[in-house]
């Protein structure tokens, strides 16, 4: 008996992918890292709600700064594992990167100080996480969906864009006016919460599209965003007010972190049948929100006072409705080609004449 020789040895199976191309298999131990950025989470969130005593430094530099940056390194594997949407995670792998790089960052830099400065350089890098994210999404969109309705996805993004005037008109704007930031300090505050807004209305109209029957990545990347947004939200007002807790929600933060990592790894068994056409009232539900939302502000304003809101509501509804009307519009159909009689001489007479659309 002979033994083999180990430079000829059996190739290495490929990675198994489902039916859409996306990858099944995952590195072997991830579970087990599921757990331990768990743990950190849990245990950041307990010492920041008062719940545990020990170092603070630990919790709130060490273990959430380590959550960051293991879950930006695990949306970058998935780029580098994923045969199909490899582009859509390396685009939200890098978002992750710059976010965990300005928060070692600041936490290198200012993490000693009583009263650091606002805005800072890390700031920066953590305006930056958002255009990288919309990429994301978009080139997710075009992997997914092989048919993509603009005008149906518009319908998220117009309740948001609703959502974020009266916001404003009844929350920040009050809070600016009493705020002593200067006018950089106030732009780079409250565009975080704008910017958070905006993605959240891309993901309802991802959310619209698939028949409010969303598959487990898309819904934990809405959560994940969700919770990022919740967290910027606060710190907006309390920054505006001059009354930043600091480390009493960062961990919200750090969940959303994980969540979007998480939603790089998951595996959702592809429809046998694709995406269909929505139809029904779930086809109409974002445009009904929207309507609905509309229609509280005008009401509201009635009563109160709330500036120039209400007329920026209105234009925004008019606008969305208005391109709506022309994506939606009907078309009419190319006119069927003529088929010449079989002695050239013209059309053929057995045919029967077709309907003119005149």
């Amino acid at each position: 008996m002979t033994n083999p020789d180990p430079t000829h040895l059996p190739p290495k199976p490929p990675h198994r992918t489902d039916a859409e191309g996306e990858l099944i298999d995952v590195p072997a131990g991830l579970t087990y890292v599921w757990v331990v950025l768990g743990i950190l989470v849990v245990l950041e969130a307990l010492d920041e709600l008062g719940w545990i005593g020990g170092p603070t430094a630990l919790y709130q530099r060490w273990f959430h700064d380590t959550v960051l940056a293991v879950a930006s390194l695990l949306m970058l594997a998935r780029a580098w594992f994923e045969p199909t949407a490899r582009r859509a995670w390396l685009a939200f792998g890098l978002a992750m990167a710059v976010w965990s790089v300005g928060s070692i960052a600041w936490s290198l830099v200012y993490g000693g100080h009583s009263h650091p400065p606002y805005p800072t350089f890390a700031d920066g890098l953590w305006l930056l996480w958002y255009p990288l994210m919309v990429v994301g999404i978009v080139l997710l969109i075009r992997v997914r969906f092989d048919r993509f309705e603009v005008h149906r996805w518009m319908d998220g993004v117009a309740v948001v864009l609703i959502v974020l005037v009266a916001g404003f008109a009844l929350v920040v704007q009050p809070v600016a006016e009493e705020s002593d930031l200067g006018w950089l300090a106030t732009i780079v505050d409250f565009s975080y919460p704008v910017l958070d807004i905006l993605l959240i209305g891309a993901i309802l109209g991802v959310y619209g599209l698939l028949g409010w029957k969303p598959d487990a990545m898309w819904l934990l990347i809405g959560l994940g965003i969700l919770a990022m947004t919740s967290a910027d939200a606060s710190f907006a007002v309390q920054e505006a007010r001059g009354v930043v807790q600091g480390g009493h929600y960062d961990f919200v933060w750090t969940l959303g972190a994980l969540l979007l990592a998480y939603a790089a790894w998951v595996h959702t068994p592809p429809a046998s049948d694709g995406h269909q056409p929505v139809t029904g009232m779930r086809a109409i539900a974002l445009a009904l929100i929207a309507q609905a939302l509309a229609i509280g502000i005008q009401i509201y304003a009635v009563f109160e006072e709330v500036g120039r809101s209400e007329r920026v509501v209105t234009a925004i509804v008019l606008v969305v409705a208005s391109v709506q009307i022309i994506l939606t519009r009907p078309r009419a159909e190319p006119a069927a080609p003529s088929v010449a009689h079989p002695t050239g001489e013209g059309p053929d007479p057995t045919l029967e004449p077709t309907e003119s659309l005149g």
